[in-house]
């Protein structure tokens, strides 16, 4: 979690219009660390990452997933990597082509569990912004942080913009998950003419370790929107869901960006 501490060109839009129906299979592998419900809930997932993929393109990349957490489990990072590349397709029809094939092996003595999904998807690409002219990027001064530590972000911009941040605490299963970070109370301008800000400017974003949680180390992300006009994004959010569906139904293209980093106690 990050405590806000206070101190003294022409643009090119993806439309729905260059949605496809495609095929494709997913398959995961997993011991008895989860179930096998779950196993193919996750394998559904790559299968829809693929469809995705054939349609608009690589999502995320083999050595994105490689660099995913241990602090969750793979299988929850793995979860979280789909959750941001539902920001760049929508699945408007979804089908299972026939019934999940569930398969065991065994590998030192365990036993592994394997489930494979084929689907038919009608991917429809969400209306992000693609001009080149209009862009941003993003770096923190560190990717690991204890409670008590200060973060800061440098963001880089080609044109002026609108930006919003949003951090996402996925491990939250009451409550909101989703928190407005940027702009707040104390950064209340969030229309940026600089080639360059370091955030934050008239506040600190100080990083802690969550309550009741019964883990020695959490995964948490920062979600990046930047705008041609200002939008009127909500303050919190229950879920990831909720934060896609908005961003869906922008009538005008949003760019998006995530950074992960991980807090230890």
């Amino acid at each position: 979690m990050i405590r806000i501490l206070l101190l003294l060109g022409f643009i090119f839009y993806s439309f729905p219009s260059l949605a496809k129906i495609v095929t494709a299979k997913g398959k995961y592998m997993h011991g008895g660390e989860i179930s096998t419900d779950e196993g193919c809930k996750l394998a559904k997932n790559r299968a829809i990452l693929k469809a995705q993929e054939k349609v608009l393109g690589q999502t995320i990349s083999s050595e994105e997933l490689e660099k995913c957490s241990q602090i969750d489990g793979k299988s929850n990072c793995e979860r979280n990597q789909f959750f941001f590349s539902m920001f760049r397709g929508h699945i408007s029809h979804l089908e299972e082509l026939g019934p999940p094939k569930k398969t065991t092996d065994t590998l030192d003595a365990e036993t592994i569990y394997f489930c494979e999904i084929e689907i038919e998807a009608n991917v429809e690409p969400t209306k992000q912004i693609l001009d080149p002219n209009f862009n941003f990027n993003v770096k923190l001064n560190e990717h690991n942080f204890k409670s008590g530590d200060i973060l800061t972000m440098e963001i880089g911009f080609t044109k002026p913009m609108y930006l919003t941040i949003f951090q996402w605490q996925p491990y939250i299963e009451k409550d909101y998950q989703i928190y407005k970070l940027f702009p707040n109370e104390r950064e209340e301008d969030n229309y940026i003419k600089s080639k360059k800000i370091t955030l934050p400017s008239n506040a600190k974003y100080e990083v802690y370790f969550p309550e009741k949680i019964n883990k020695k180390n959490i995964d948490e992300y920062l979600v990046y929107l930047g705008s041609e006009n200002n939008i009127n994004w909500l303050d919190e959010y229950n879920n990831i869901y909720e934060l896609i569906s908005q961003f869906i139904d922008i009538k005008k293209g949003v760019k998006m960006e995530y950074k992960q980093y991980t807090i230890y106690k």
